[in-house]
C-alpha cells in the first residue's frame, strides 16, 4: 500500500501533468528566419543544447540556464512536426494531375504543354497521393470506431508519408521558373482560406477559417494517437502566416503558444541568398507578400502578414544566425520556454522579460485606431523611469472615443477640434466618406471612429505623418520624464513593443539612451540613417523572451517552490523550541509511565500479610 509521502508526490505529478501532457507550438516568422530549423530542432529526439561554459548566458541567467538544462535533460520528449506545406499540398491533391497542371501554368503564367513536360516525372506519385487523399476525405465517421480510424489515417498522411511527396512536388515545381514555388504555394494558401479550395480565388466568407479547422483536426489526430501510446502530445507547426489561424489556435487550445523566430534583416537576406539561391528580384516578391504594406477588404483575412504575427506572438526567439551549422542559441532559448511550458514558474523572467512586459501591457491604454504601441524606459539598471504609449496629448479624447457621426451632428462637442467642426473641406469629406455608414454602424452597435490624419491625407492628396493626432509611445514617456521633473537617463534603455521611426530614434539618441529593444520592426530608414551614424548611436537590439498573457503562463508558480520541494522529497524540517519541549515532555512522560507500569509488577510480586 501507497505511503503518505508517495501519495503527496504522485499527487504532485498529475497536477503538473495537465502542463506538460498536451502543448501546441506555432511558429512564425519572415522566410529565412529559422523557422524550419526551430522544428527541425523541437522534432530531434535530443535537443542539442551547449554546456554552461559555452552558452551565451552570463550570471543569473547562466545560473536560471543550468536550472532549465537539467529539468530538460531528464524530461525531454520529441515534437511532432507539422509542416503546414504538407497542409496545403493536401489541398492541392484534390485535384486530378490534369487540373493541378492546369492551376500550375494559370499561377505561373508558362505555358501548360511546358509545365506538363516539368511535371511528369512526379505524374504517377501524383496519381497515387491523389487517390489516397480522396479515399482519406471519404472515410466515414459514423462510428466510434470509424472515427478513430480517420485520425489514425490523419496521422500517417500528414506526419509519416505526405512531408516526403511534398519535397519533391516542390523540387519539381521550382524547375518550372524562378520563384515558381513559392508562388504556387502562397497563392493556393491564399485561395484555401478564401474559399476552401487550392483552386477558388472566390472569397466565401464562411470558409474563413477551413484552413485553421484542418490544422486543428490533425492537432486531434496527434493527440488521439499520443493518448493511445500514453506519452505527452507535443506539436510543432511550422509556419503560421496570417493572424487569424493562430487567432483560431489559441481560442481552441489553452496551452497553445505562438513562437515568433526572428533574425536580422541583413541575416535573412544573406541566408536566401547563399542557401535558397534566392535572386534578388524573388526577396523582392516575397517581402512584399510576407509583410504587405496596406491589406483591404477580403485580403485582410486570406494573405500572409508576418507582421502582424510577430505582433500577435506569445514568445520572441532570436536566431542570431552567425554561421550556417551553429544553432547552440536557438536551442537553448528553445529550451528555456518550452521548460516553462511543462514546468512554469522553474526560473524567474529576465529583466528584458520583465521591461517589455511593462511596454506590452501599456500599449492598452493607446486610443489609436490603427495601431497600439507601447514603451518603457529604464536606467542602466532597469529600474523603471517612465511609461509611454500612443495617443493624444493629455487633455484631448483619443480617437477610439469619437466618432464621425458625433462629429457630424455636433454631439460632444469639445471631443472635436475647431478645424474640424469648421473647415468645410473636411467636413466634406467626412460626409462623403462615412455619412452612408453611420445607420450600418448603429445597427452593428459599434462605434464609428475615424482616424484624422487618413482623412486629412486623402483632403491633400499625399501621405503625411505630421497629421496624426497621437504622440509616439517613445516620445509620450520621454516628455513625462521631463513633465514630472526629470531623471538620469544617460546609458539607460528603451523598451518599445515597435522598433522607433526617425523621429524618435533622433529623441533617444539625443537623451543618450544605449539600447533600444523592441519586438516589431517599423518601416522607415531610422535604423539604416538615424541609429547607424555617430560614436554614441544607441544599439537596437531585437527582443527575445516572452510577453503578454503568455509572461504569466509561463512564470507563475503552480505554488511556492519550497512547498513544490517538500512534496517531492519530504524536506526533514528542524525542530523549533517548542517542538523540542513537547517531544521532550512526551519522552518523559512515556518514561515516567513505563516507570509506574514497573513498581506496579514489584507491588505484585511481594507476598502479603501473614
Amino acid at each position: 500500500m501507497q505511503n503518505e509521502q508517495e501519495a503527496v508526490s504522485q499527487a504532485l505529478d498529475v497536477i503538473f501533468k495537465e502542463s506538460n501532457d498536451f502543448i501546441v507550438i506555432g511558429l512564425t516568422g519572415r522566410t529565412g528566419s529559422g523557422c524550419s530549423t526551430t522544428a527541425s530542432l523541437l522534432s530531434g529526439e535530443k535537443l542539442p543544447l551547449p554546456d554552461l561554459g559555452e552558452s551565451h548566458f552570463q550570471g543569473n541567467e547562466a545560473r536560471k540556464y543550468k536550472i532549465i538544462k537539467s529539468y530538460l535533460e531528464k524530461r525531454w520528449q520529441r515534437f511532432e512536426w507539422l509542416q503546414v506545406g504538407s497542409v496545403i499540398t493536401r489541398y492541392i491533391l484534390q485535384l486530378n494531375f490534369s487540373e493541378f497542371v492546369s492551376l500550375v501554368s494559370r499561377i505561373t503564367g508558362v505555358d501548360r504543354e511546358r509545365v506538363f513536360s516539368d511535371l511528369e516525372n512526379i505524374r504517377n506519385d501524383y496519381s497515387y497521393w491523389h487517390k489516397r487523399i480522396g479515399m482519406y476525405l471519404n472515410m466515414q465517421e459514423s462510428s466510434k470506431i470509424e472515427i478513430e480510424e480517420k485520425k489514425e489515417e490523419s496521422y500517417k498522411i500528414y506526419f509519416k508519408d505526405l512531408p516526403s511527396f511534398s519535397r519533391n512536388l516542390r523540387d519539381s515545381i521550382s524547375k518550372i521558373s524562378e520563384g515558381a514555388y513559392p508562388l504556387v504555394y502562397q497563392t493556393v494558401g491564399d485561395n484555401i482560406r478564401a474559399s476552401g479550395a487550392a483552386e477558388n480565388s472566390q472569397f466565401n466568407p464562411e470558409k474563413v477559417f477551413n484552413f485553421s479547422q484542418t490544422i486543428n483536426k490533425i492537432v486531434k489526430s496527434v493527440r488521439h494517437i499520443s493518448r493511445k501510446e500514453g506519452r505527452q502530445c507535443l506539436v510543432v507547426i511550422d509556419a503560421i502566416r496570417n493572424p487569424y489561424e493562430a487567432i483560431f489556435l489559441k481560442e481552441r487550445y489553452s496551452h497553445f503558444y505562438l513562437v515568433s523566430i526572428n533574425t536580422e534583416n541583413k541575416n535573412r537576406i544573406d541566408h536566401l541568398r547563399k542557401t535558397h539561391k534566392f535572386s534578388e528580384e524573388q526577396i523582392i516578391r516575397l517581402d512584399e507578400k510576407e509583410y504587405p504594406k496596406k491589406l483591404k477588404g477580403h485580403k485582410r483575412y486570406i494573405s500572409q502578414d508576418i507582421q502582424k504575427c510577430i505582433e500577435i506572438s506569445d514568445i520572441h526567439i532570436n536566431n542570431p544566425k552567425k554561421n550556417y551549422y551553429g544553432t547552440s542559441e536557438l536551442a537553448s532559448q528553445l529550451a528555456w520556454y518550452v521548460a516553462l511550458m511543462m514546468h512554469p514558474g522553474l526560473v524567474m523572467p529576465t529583466w528584458i522579460e520583465s521591461c517589455m512586459q511593462i511596454a506590452y501591457s501599456v500599449k492598452q491604454n493607446s486610443g489609436c485606431i490603427s495601431r497600439q504601441v507601447g514603451a518603457a524606459v529604464t536606467d542602466v539598471d532597469y529600474s523603471v523611469k517612465a511609461v509611454g504609449w500612443n495617443s493624444t496629448p493629455q487633455g484631448q479624447v483619443p480617437c477610439l472615443l469619437r466618432s464621425a457621426d458625433n462629429l457630424l451632428k455636433g454631439i460632444d462637442s469639445e471631443a472635436y477640434s475647431y478645424y474640424e467642426k469648421n473647415d468645410e473641406k473636411f467636413r466634406e469629406e467626412l460626409e462623403n466618406k462615412f455619412g452612408k455608414l453611420i445607420a450600418r454602424s448603429g445597427d452593428a452597435g459599434l462605434n464609428l471612429s475615424f482616424c484624422f490624419k487618413d482623412l486629412q491625407n486623402e483632403i491633400e492628396g499625399e501621405k503625411n505623418q505630421v497629421h496624426t493626432r497621437s504622440l509616439h509611445a517613445e516620445e509620450n514617456a520621454f516628455l513625462q520624464i521631463s513633465k514630472h521633473g526629470g531623471q538620469e537617463l544617460k546609458g539607460g534603455v528603451l523598451f518599445t513593443t515597435a522598433s522607433p521611426c526617425e523621429l524618435c530614434a533622433k529623441k533617444a539618441y539625443q537623451l543618450g539612451i544605449a539600447r533600444i529593444v523592441y519586438i516589431d520592426p517599423y518601416p522607415g530608414i531610422a535604423t539604416s540613417h538615424i541609429l547607424a551614424s555617430g560614436h554614441s548611436s544607441p544599439e537596437l537590439s531585437l527582443f527575445r523572451g516572452a510577453v503578454g498573457t503568455a509572461f504569466h503562463r509561463l512564470y507563475q508558480p503552480f505554488m511556492p517552490f519550497k512547498d513544490e520541494l517538500d512534496m517531492y522529497f519530504s524536506v526533514p524540517k528542524k525542530e523549533n523550541k517548542k517542538d523540542y519541549q513537547i517531544r521532550n515532555l512526551k519522552s518523559e512522560k512515556k518514561a515516567l509511565e513505563q516507570r509506574v507500569r514497573d513498581l506496579e509488577k514489584r507491588l505484585a510480586a511481594q507476598p502479603g500479610p501473614v
